[in-house]
């Protein structure tokens, strides 16, 4: 699950200087369409604009090819774009199934003072931090938290500027022989 965190571990707040929504891209949109998405997005992305008990749209589903020195192996991701989906992540769910992983995507490339937590996550996760070309530049394990409040969980930073991250199943990026260097090439 992803929040802007500092390094100490603790959420940083909404209403910060900080903290700012990352905005939706669309893929081959440009001038006024793209603006009209990033409206449409804006809108569909708002706390307010949903009512209470309703759930915002699923993150689309791709196919994920990483290739490392000329093999590949694949992941069905879901595509997390909207602030929505990126502040929930994988928590709430009960399991996630093998050889399929969440994929965050930003509109602009993040910090490595933008970290990712567990609060709320019932299963382990390796995550890897991408550039904008989907090189994976750092790999790092995360372990679950079920602490009572998400400011008591730790945060997880790479130590890299990326543009994406992927989450999979702890263990699976070594399992399959992926590391640092690896490029990911998404599906639609």
């Amino acid at each position: 699950m992803r929040l802007r965190m500092d390094h100490a571990g603790r959420a940083r707040r909404r209403g910060g200087l900080r903290t700012r929504r990352p905005r939706v891209s669309f893929p081959g949109s440009t001038g006024s369409s793209a603006l009209a998405w990033l409206a449409l997005a804006a809108l569909g992305g708002c706390q307010a604009a949903t009512p209470p008990g309703t759930v915002s749209s699923p993150p689309e589903r791709a196919a994920a090819w990483i290739v490392q020195d000329g093999d590949s192996v694949s992941l069905v991701v879901e595509i997390a774009r909207t602030a929505t989906q990126q502040e929930r992540g994988l928590a709430g769910r009960g399991v996630l199934e093998s050889r399929s992983g969440m994929l965050f995507v930003f509109e602009e490339e993040r910090s490595p003072d933008d970290g990712f937590w567990m609060w709320g996550t019932a299963f382990p996760l390796d995550i890897a931090f991408l550039d904008g070309e989907g090189t994976i530049r750092q790999i790092l394990g995360m372990d679950t938290c079920d602490a009572a409040s998400p400011d008591d969980c730790p945060g997880y930073f790479p130590d890299v500027r990326y543009r994406s991250a992927l989450e999979t199943h702890r263990g699976w990026f070594e399992e399959n022989g992926i590391g640092v260097g690896a490029r990911v090439r998404v599906r639609r």
